[in-house]
């Protein structure tokens, strides 16, 4: 089934004649011995019941035709949901861009169904109803990090190809910061110190609507790229800092990806200590930096970071301070912490760790 005008249209027409379609336009007593003669000979009717394409990912108001014609012929219904189109052809939009697509094929709806009784007013509602949380459950398996891997993308692009290809090379190296995302719980007050251009940070919104973020960098010019970004939010908001000076404040989540051997010894504790007392209840803080235990694989992560700082990519006031993962244990175990250990690396030294406050017996 179509519209009348998309039938009409010339690009569409021969498509659309040559695959046998319908069009809505013709009224219900002119279509339905058509359909009944299609079904009697073994065709299903295919309906989009929103009757126009989405402007985002939510499911719009179902009409209620297509459950009418189900009511007169006695028809099942068989929900499929599609999922990815959006971006791949956005309303409006002529030209398609590149995105992943999904479709899920849902349980048949027969006719007499207990759950969905009624006339087809009722039943639409019913179904309506029903089909917007199935759909929403199928949204959130197909929105990994890995799907909004080029929407990031698209975001650093107007810095030029330099930007864009380190975007897109960084980011694959994370894997879009899945580990993150799993860590963090999706409703939460997340401090980010150590962010550089705000990928991990820009990933955890789109993976939940109820992030609140700051992102804290050293290097003023990657602060300025990150809050000039066109996916910016009132959720998240980039400062330019020094960890050494910045002011705590109460939050559920402490991040320190790969900055504190930026800081001095005493330095990196102090931190991590001012962190822990403003760790809401229940916090979580997470440390990935290069484990100094781990002496072999070290050498590649002092190495990396050697190159990084000594051409300006990554700004450092002092020499570099990498930590041991025995010490840290130590410090979560004097505070009374639980310390998970995420090792996802093989030549480099860069240990994940994630501390929490030990439950009460």
């Amino acid at each position: 089934m179509t519209k009348g005008w998309v039938y009409n249209f010339p690009l569409y027409h021969l498509v659309c004649k040559m695959a046998d379609f319908f069009t809505v336009d013709e009224g219900m007593e002119s279509l339905l011995p058509k359909l009944k003669e299609r079904v009697e000979n073994g065709y299903h009717i295919a309906v989009f019941p929103e009757g126009s394409r989405s402007p985002d990912d939510h499911v719009k108001r179902f009409h209620k035709g297509s459950f009418l014609l189900a009511e007169q012929m006695e028809l099942d219904i068989v929900l499929v949901y599609i999922f990815g189109t959006g971006r791949f052809l956005r309303k409006g939009s002529f030209w398609g861009e590149s995105n992943d697509v999904f479709i899920k094929v849902g349980e048949r709806i027969t006719f007499d169904d207990p759950r969905f009784t009624g006339n087809y007013a009722e039943r639409t509602k019913k179904i309506f109803r029903y089909y917007r949380e199935q759909f929403e459950a199928f949204k959130a398996e197909c929105q990994t990090t890995r799907y909004h891997r080029r929407q990031l993308i698209e975001n650093y692009i107007y810095k030029g190809p330099v930007v864009e290809y380190y975007t897109r090379v960084k980011t694959k190296m994370e894997d879009y910061y899945s580990v993150f995302d799993k860590i963090i719980p999706k409703k939460a007050k997340i401090v980010d110190l150590g962010c550089g251009y705000g990928y991990l940070d820009l990933m955890l919104t789109y993976r939940s609507a109820e992030r609140e973020i700051i992102g804290v960098d050293y290097d003023e010019e990657k602060i300025a790229l990150a809050a000039n970004i066109p996916d910016n939010s009132d959720r998240l908001n980039f400062k330019q800092g020094d960890i050494s000076s910045f002011e705590f404040e109460p939050a559920d989540v402490y991040i320190f990806s790969d900055v504190l051997h930026y800081l001095k010894p005493e330095e990196q504790w102090e931190a991590l200590d001012n962190a822990l007392a403003n760790l809401n209840a229940g916090g979580t803080l997470i440390v990935r930096d290069g484990d100094t235990d781990l002496q072999e694989r070290q050498k590649g992560t002092w190495l990396t970071e050697f190159f990084s700082t000594n051409i300006g990519f990554n700004k450092t006031r002092n020499e570099l301070h990498f930590l041991s993962g025995k010490a840290l244990e130590s410090w979560a175990a004097k505070n009374g912490l639980s310390v998970e250990r995420i090792d996802l690396t093989k030549k480099t030294s860069n240990i994940i760790f994630v501390f929490k406050r030990k439950e009460k017996a």
